[in-house]
């Protein structure tokens, strides 16, 4: 009985054994690259397109525009274009421009006709960053396929060019503790937002936030906690704006936020929102806890208001002087009409 258990148990062993070198030797297959033949000309396409899908490809036809249009924006790895004209400025190629490399991830390869003036195609081209290529159709498939692998091959180059100069141009703007814009980007974005507001005559808040005895949390706690209640800042400050808002860590305790279209009184509204917030999420680490609070000053444009962005910036921190004066974890607003700071009833003249 033993040894017919031990033969049931070791046949069941190897098919397990099996199984799993069955499923370690024959992975799941890569996804096919779909490709887009757009042949307007309603050429004779031969074996092209089994020949292509015998290569990998997924190859999907269209015989017009408006077809093809619709089929560019599905996943397409790469197009092929038989195209009516080699000229840029006809329909035809204004319509299908935008939905191909650059501007989108499809390289895409032209067949002209047979005749097609090379300097025309030469033209269509020249000065563009599109990765795109041509070759005339007499070619052989082989060579139409090779073409097609440089572009996917060229366009990954490019995409990875991309994301790594994306990556390098957020670390520039950003701060890296809370992720935040930096001081070099909000001032350059209250120069914008300021001149925006100024051609279009629509009003612009600016508020100052100072992060109330954040000396005293360091002293009592590490740094590494700082860091923490920063982060917690900077999260609220973020959960309290609209995607138009622009917030940013513009010193150690200090955070600013930019808030386009927006009146005194919806900033008010917005401060006392952020000011809720924090209140009600300490920053948190272990058992260590620590009520958060923070200092508000704020300035607007408006027919009294500044001259130029400095100008507001140096009225936003006026009332956050006035804030702090008066108690900390206050809102005050430097009132342009009247050049004052007033902050809950009472009032600072600034000269």
């Amino acid at each position: 009985i033993h040894i017919y258990k031990s033969k049931i148990l070791l046949k069941w062993y190897s098919l397990v054994k099996k199984h799993t070198m069955s499923n370690e030797q024959q992975p799941f297959p890569e996804k096919r690259n779909i490709l887009a033949i757009l042949n307007h000309r309603g050429e004779n396409l031969g074996g092209l397109p089994d020949w292509l899908h015998s290569q990998g490809w997924e190859v999907r036809v269209s015989s017009g525009l408006s077809e093809s249009k619709s089929l560019l924006q599905n996943e397409i790895s790469a197009a092929i274009l038989l195209p009516l004209t080699l000229k840029r400025d006809g329909i035809e190629w204004q319509s299908l421009l935008p939905l191909l490399s650059p501007h989108h991830h499809i390289p895409w390869l032209v067949i002209p006709w047979k005749d097609a003036v090379v300097g025309t195609l030469s033209t269509l081209l020249m000065g563009s960053l599109a990765v795109a290529d041509w070759v005339i159709s007499s070619e052989s498939h082989s060579e139409i396929g090779f073409r097609l692998d440089n572009l996917l091959r060229f366009e990954k180059i490019v995409d990875a060019t991309r994301q790594h100069t994306n990556e390098l141009e957020s670390q520039l703007v950003t701060d890296h503790k809370t992720e935040l814009f930096n001081d070099r980007h909000f001032r350059a974005r209250l120069r914008e937002e300021f001149e925006r507001s100024t051609r279009h005559g629509s009003p612009l808040a600016l508020m100052l936030i100072d992060l109330d005895d954040f000396k005293t949390i360091n002293d009592n706690n590490t740094y590494e906690f700082g860091d923490i209640a920063l982060k917690t800042v900077a999260n609220v400050l973020r959960e309290s704006v609209r995607n138009i808002d622009i917030p940013a860590r513009i010193g150690g305790d200090e955070f600013a936020l930019i808030l386009p279209t927006t009146t005194i009184e919806e900033a008010l509204m917005v401060a006392k929102r952020f000011q809720d917030s924090l209140r009600k999420n300490p920053a948190v680490e272990d058992s260590d806890i620590a009520q958060l609070r923070a200092s508000v000053g704020i300035a607007t444009t408006n027919k009294f208001g500044g001259r130029d962005s400095r100008q507001l910036f140096l009225q936003a921190n006026e009332a956050l002087k006035v804030s702090k004066q008066y108690g900390k974890n206050r809102i005050a607003f430097y009132d342009p009409s009247t050049r004052q700071v007033i902050c809950h009833g009472a009032t600072n003249k600034v000269e």
